[in-house]
């Protein structure tokens, strides 16, 4: 059997881009060239994989069945490749750093950026805003990107993290109540209308701290992107709990922010994977740790 890898990342395309000329877009590569690199795969394995409903190809049921071991194989490749390039005559790509909404980067990059680019002058670092934190995690778990930074409660379990800084929440009042300095003067204006994220920020300690100063929040919108509170609340949908970079939109429109009482934080952490910490990653981490060296060489060569 001679199956490359090639056959099965168009495999996996077609599966989750949902047609050939969807694959090949999202490979690079030609159309024909993907529908090939299925033929043969089919006719290597004997199986059919996909079948033609309408304009749609479905998975079939033996097609399901290889689609998880494929897309692990092609994860693995992927691994194998950043880590073959990190150890090739002692170069090291360049560092892919993510930073997620609601993180700021002027909090971020500059201290800790300097300092790791003394220790490594020749190294690079390209940091790329992704709007979504899932979608930095399924990257970092694909091995597109070597390190995010998201807010704590968005870190899962099966990854790396590292503690990196605080973030003060605030609510955050559209223009209407932009007037209030207080929460004193916030519960004397009534019940308030308040939009959450999917995953709100501070979690229901939030929403404890608001009611504990008396506060009556009115959920009028729900479930919706951490990205799009500022817009909603400075459109005056209603008040948001989010970090205070976040809501530096919000004030410029007119709005106000009320550190929230108790004082609560979002701590911002660094994720990454263990399977294999490239060199770049390491110096990265050494920063972190400071003498601690030995911390960050749990796995792999460094």
């Amino acid at each position: 059997m001679n199956v490359t890898t090639s056959m099965l990342e168009c495999l996996v395309a077609i599966a989750d881009e949902q047609g050939l000329g969807n694959a090949a877009r999202a490979l690079g590569v030609s159309q024909p060239t993907v529908s090939s690199a299925l033929k043969n795969l089919e006719a290597e394995l004997g199986i059919t994989l996909f079948h033609r409903t309408g304009n749609a190809l479905v998975l079939t049921p033996e097609g399901a069945a290889v689609l998880p071991p494929a897309r692990q194989a092609v994860l693995d490749h992927r691994v194998v490749e950043r880590l073959i390039e990190g150890l090739r005559e002692g170069r090291s790509g360049p560092m892919t750093l993510a930073v997620t909404v609601g993180v700021s980067y002027g909090l971020v990059m500059p201290d800790l950026a300097l300092s790791f680019a003394a220790s490594r002058p020749e190294a690079r670092i390209d940091v790329v805003p992704i709007t979504d934190p899932a979608e930095a995690i399924d990257a970092l778990r694909a091995g597109t990107i070597e390190t995010a930074i998201v807010l704590d409660a968005d870190a899962p379990d099966d990854l790396e993290s590292e503690w990196l800084f605080d973030q003060v929440l605030v609510l955050a009042l559209p223009p209407a109540l932009g007037h209030i300095e207080s929460f004193e003067e916030l519960v004397a204006a009534g019940p308030l209308r308040m939009a959450t994220s999917a995953r709100t920020v501070g979690g229901d300690e939030a929403f404890v701290a608001l009611q504990s100063v008396h506060v009556q929040p009115v959920i009028v919108l729900s479930g919706i992107p951490l990205v799009a509170l500022p817009g909603l609340v400075t459109g005056g949908v209603g008040a948001a709990v989010m970090t205070e970079p976040m809501s530096r939109s919000v004030v410029a429109a007119g709005g106000r922010a009320l550190p929230l009482q108790p004082a609560m934080v979002a701590r911002a952490t660094l994720v990454y994977s263990a399977v294999y910490i490239p060199p770049l990653l390491a110096s990265f981490l050494e920063q972190l740790h400071g003498d601690d060296v030995e911390a960050v060489r749990r796995s792999g060569p460094v």
